[in-house]
């Protein structure tokens, strides 16, 4: 390990986001990326701190935990690269309050890791300025939280009135040039969805038609609007450039084909969270008749009563308490279970639909579970690793101060509206002895009054931070308890897959397997 006072090595870290990025001008680059790198460089001459390396990422959100220049960091730093990492404010190393714990507070002592802030002078290596750093993550936080709030309500209006707010037209229309939260149809695509209706009208399965349209070599939504420079959602993925059986099912589906605007379909758990949770229909925004139609509604009609009358095929058995959790490594396709001679296993979709484009990945169902109960176990193993264990106990130690200033900065402006109160029953005495003027009340009343507002509003805010402090603590304690519920773990079930699994990656081959597990911990 690296002694930082007789060779101190540094890592630069700098970050711009999008906002930041627009927020810049000419007159003010002072967040630019190279303005960051320069500052750091400056402070590393003048300080003697020689450089191991700049990390950098531009157009990352400080809460964004896939930050590749960052995780190459934290990655180089848990080798022991370096003995410091320096950034420009706290917040260019991350907004998130959780991030900030894990690593400033937890894993970087561990580590042997001092980090320095320049501009908040932040430095863990001082230990009397670790409630202001605190303090920082907190505002830091609580700035992410507001932005996401505004832009929510902002769009769920928007959705309301019937606006299209999406990044990219739906397959068949544009955006309009004039108006772009209103959609025109683009005619060329167009005729492909109402091809896809006639061919399922004409009693086609919505296999054949992905088989029939890959085979005629109609290019998919995707490599449509590429080809049309249109923009459209980036998947590098080798099967990108073909109809899925779901691409089919959810154009047969869709009511944007009818005029309707249908918008708010899914909702991020939170701004700090990619994951999103599918709302009940009665929650979407719906509104009728916004553009023109593409599917007239006799036709959409009949669509939708054949979709209902067909039967839905499938074989009996023990439930797949892996549903839509596997996906093939190679093309990035869903796999789902198939049958040979009684034996389940999992197959790539795509290879069922072209075998052209994936060489078809298969896992047979008892491999894999024999598989993530022995990665459950592992991980169990991690959490009661003693490194791991001084980690969590330095998060838990950190929320736990967290608290203790949430608490006492609520007394204090509980204190504060005490006091006001009494100001405000002394004024009306005063008045009523003609000590006062009734101007002068009134000034005083309406200064007292506006900053017992203020502190009730201070107290609410702190009241629900507060509170989400407690949360995010209670679920770090609760991670550890649920996986040491599964220490003796046997058998997968639903509850099991749930709790623990994002979803699964299968790829090499049969001898070979490989099987990644993404947690949702």
């Amino acid at each position: 390990m690296l002694n930082m006072y007789n060779f101190p090595k540094a890592a630069l870290y700098v970050r711009l986001s999008k906002e930041d990025r627009n927020k810049l001008n000419k007159d003010d680059d002072s967040e630019s990326i190279i303005n960051q790198q320069r500052m750091l460089l400056e402070y590393c001459r003048q300080h003697q701190f020689d450089v191991y390396k700049i990390y950098s990422d531009e157009d990352f959100s400080g809460s964004d935990r896939e930050r590749p220049g960052f995780n190459q960091m934290i990655e180089d730093a848990s080798k022991k690269e370096f003995n410091t990492i320096i950034c420009k404010t706290q917040s260019r190393f991350a907004r998130d309050m959780e991030i900030i714990e894990k690593y400033i507070n937890g894993l970087f002592p561990i580590w042997g890791i001092r980090f320095i802030s320049i501009v908040d002078n932040g430095d863990s290596m001082n230990k009397a300025n670790r409630k202001s750093r605190q303090i920082n993550s907190l505002i830091d936080q609580w700035y992410l939280e507001d932005l996401s709030d505004n832009i929510r309500a902002t769009l769920s209006s928007k959705r309301r009135q019937g606006l299209w707010v999406g990044a990219f037209a739906p397959y068949g229309y544009i955006k309009d040039p004039n108006n772009k939260n209103h959609l025109v149809v683009d005619e060329e695509a167009a005729e492909v969805v109402r091809y896809v209706f006639n061919l399922y009208l004409q009693g086609m399965g919505i296999t054949s038609i992905a088989r029939k349209l890959n085979a005629q070599h109609i290019p998919n939504p995707a490599t449509y609007k590429k080809q049309h420079g249109q923009p459209f959602q980036n998947i590098n993925k080798e099967c990108s450039n073909m109809w899925h059986t779901y691409s089919i099912q959810r154009m047969l589906s869709n009511e944007i084909y009818i005029g309707s605007v249908v918008q708010g379909i899914q909702e991020k758990i939170s701004y700090k969270s990619f994951q999103k949770r599918k709302k009940p229909r009665s929650e979407w925004d719906i509104v009728a008749d916004c553009h023109e139609a593409i599917i007239d509604l006799k036709t959409w009609n009949k669509v939708q009563r054949l979709k209902e009358s067909k039967p839905k095929s499938g074989k009996t058995g023990s439930p797949n308490v892996l549903a839509g959790k596997v996906r093939c490594l190679t093309c990035g396709g869903s796999m789902r279970v198939a049958y040979n001679n009684h034996m389940r296993y999992f197959r790539c979709h795509t290879n069922f639909v072209d075998k052209s484009r994936c060489t078809g990945m298969t896992v047979s169902e008892k491999v894999l579970h024999r598989e993530i109960i022995r990665q459950i176990q592992a991980l169990y193993d991690m959490y009661a690793d003693d490194e791991f264990v001084a980690g969590q106990i330095a998060f838990e130690s950190s929320h736990m101060d967290k608290i203790e200033l949430l608490t006492k900065t609520i007394k204090a402006e509980e204190k504060n509206i005490e006091k006001l109160n009494n100001r405000l029953s002394n004024i009306y005495i005063d008045k009523a002895d003609g000590l006062i003027t009734q101007n002068e009340f009134l000034t005083l009343k309406a200064k007292f009054s506006t900053d017992k507002e203020q502190s009730e509003i201070e107290i609410e805010k702190y009241r629900k931070k507060l509170e989400e402090v407690r949360e995010e603590l209670g679920k770090s304690k609760n991670q550890t308890e649920v996986i040491r519920q599964y220490k003796d773990i046997q058998k997968l079930d639903y509850v099991t897959v749930q709790a623990l699994i994002d979803y699964i990656e299968i790829g090499g081959s049969r001898n070979n397997r490989i099987i990644n597990i993404h947690w949702n911990l």
